[in-house]
């Protein structure tokens, strides 16, 4: 924590994203989820997003990851490009759950893209095993 006066700052994440393209923009949002709401279906995001929790706990789950909470106070981020976002769900069964993005966005590309259900079907594989639709025994 650093204090000047009687500021104080807390790094919250530190992270190496991939590179940003030239041209990118950035976008700050604010996204709400209802209780008990089972946020964006599986995207893409064109560039890396950097994400802090406000209120509530939701249930995050990039490609390759196991699905996992995040509670208010705590930061997240993903890397974009072709990484999959399969859950942003809000885990809070009677409260909204609400988070501030700040998004970095490629030119000439839409910041999200929804997945089609032949590609999600098709990447089942590179999901966490945990949270593989396409269970198989071994």
């Amino acid at each position: 924590m650093l204090a000047a006066g009687n500021t104080k700052v807390t790094d919250l994440l530190c992270a190496t994203p991939p590179p940003i393209p030239e041209g990118a923009h950035a976008m700050t949002q604010l996204v709400e989820l209802p209780p008990a709401d089972e946020g964006l279906q599986p995207h893409r995001h064109s560039g890396p997003v950097f994400g802090y929790v406000v209120e509530g706990r939701i249930l995050f789950e990039l490609e390759g990851e196991a699905p996992r909470e995040i509670t208010a106070g705590e930061a997240f981020w993903e890397p974009g490009g072709d990484v999959v976002h399969y859950q942003v769900a809000n885990l809070e069964p009677e409260a909204w759950s609400r988070f501030v993005a700040v998004c970095l966005c490629a030119p000439g590309v839409d910041m999200i893209t929804m997945l089609e259900p032949e590609e999600i079907a098709a990447r089942d594989h590179l999901r966490h095993p945990s949270a593989r639709r396409n269970r198989t025994s071994s």
